[in-house]
């Protein structure tokens, strides 16, 4: 996980997507793999069209949690890449 994030405000983030994407079996494990299961959410939603991703990011605004426009910023492979080549 990005050390920079605040991981309440991710946890909310990762709540949402379980709530409304995942099915219930899929949620025993997922805080031992809390980055991957938001990027793997993340990923999941590269086909939604701007309104969508508009309607989700105002749903996260409420919670207090971040955005998936913001989450798309952190956790797309591309962005995964670039932040494991500045760590080694």
């Amino acid at each position: 996980m990005s050390p920079d994030l605040d991981y309440a405000r991710l946890r909310r983030s990762f709540e949402y997507f379980a709530e409304h994407y995942a099915p219930a079996a899929l949620m025993t494990p997922a805080q031992s793999a809390l980055s991957v299961a938001i990027a793997d959410f993340v990923e999941g939603t590269q086909d939604f069209c701007k309104e969508r991703v508009l309607e989700i990011d105002r749903d996260l605004q409420k919670r207090d949690a971040y955005t998936l426009s913001f989450l798309r910023e952190r956790f797309t492979r591309d962005q995964q890449d670039k932040w494991l080549i500045r760590r080694t």
